[in-house]
Parts: C-alpha cells; structure tokens; sequence
C-alpha cells in the first residue's frame, strides 16, 4: 500500500473516530475484524476498541486529535499525535501518543501506542483504554 493511501486511512479514522455525530458502527471501516490496539501494554480487540469509542463518547464532550508527526512505509505506519479532551465538566486533559500503525487489506490491523499525560490528572492515564 502506498504511503499516502496509509496515511490517508489514519487521518479518516481519526476523524471518525473523534466526530461524536457519528455512529460507533462507522468505525469498523477502517479496521479488520481482527484489530488489535495495544495501549501501554493493554490489548483490545475489536470488540473492545468499539466499547472504548462509545465509553469515550459516554464521558467526554469533546475529544480532539491533532497529528503532529507521521510517517508511512508500505503497510506500516507511525504517528505522534496529541489528543485533547474536554469532559462536560470543563475538565481537560492533554495525552501526547506514540503509535505504530499496521495496515491490512485498506484496513488498520493494528494500533501499538504508548501515552503521556501532558495536561490533566492521574485518571486521565486510562483514557486511552477506558471501557
């Protein structure tokens, strides 16, 4: 898969991903059905990425994604990128990401990311598994 293709996938994602208007279902498009995301040594399957998007949705009022670097080769992909979210009570809480993508088929198979805190509290550490 070419370069612009991967990243191309990625960034629809992301935008799917963080645009609370949008069904939970509309995600499975980019993902093989046997995705697996890895969230600082957590695995989620499918299934459990899915939960985590709508527990997500659940929680905040916002969640904004920012990629501030990506780099694509072939079926592999990495990112850094900063997610930014707002829960109803105005609290906020800034993650920088580390990922490294693998594609599949025009789809993503796999998402293996470590995060940091950047703005926010000891809880926000779990944000990127919640379920």
């Amino acid at each position: 898969m070419a370069a612009p293709a991967s990243e191309q996938i990625i960034r629809q994602m992301f935008a799917t991903f963080t645009d609370f208007s949008t069904s939970v279902d509309q995600l499975k498009a980019f993902l093989t059905p046997d995705y697996q995301q890895i969230v600082d040594g957590r695995t989620l399957t499918l299934e459990d990425f899915l939960t985590h998007a709508q527990a997500l949705r659940a929680t905040l009022q916002s969640l904004e994604i920012t990629i501030e670097r990506i780099i694509c080769q072939e079926d592999m992909a990495a990112t850094v990128h900063v997610a930014r979210a707002i829960r109803p009570s105005g609290h906020i809480s800034t993650i920088r990401v580390i990922a490294f993508f693998q594609i599949r088929a025009g789809c993503i198979a796999l998402v293996d990311e470590l995060t940091h805190v950047l703005e926010g509290n000891s809880e926000d550490k779990t944000l990127g598994s919640l379920q």
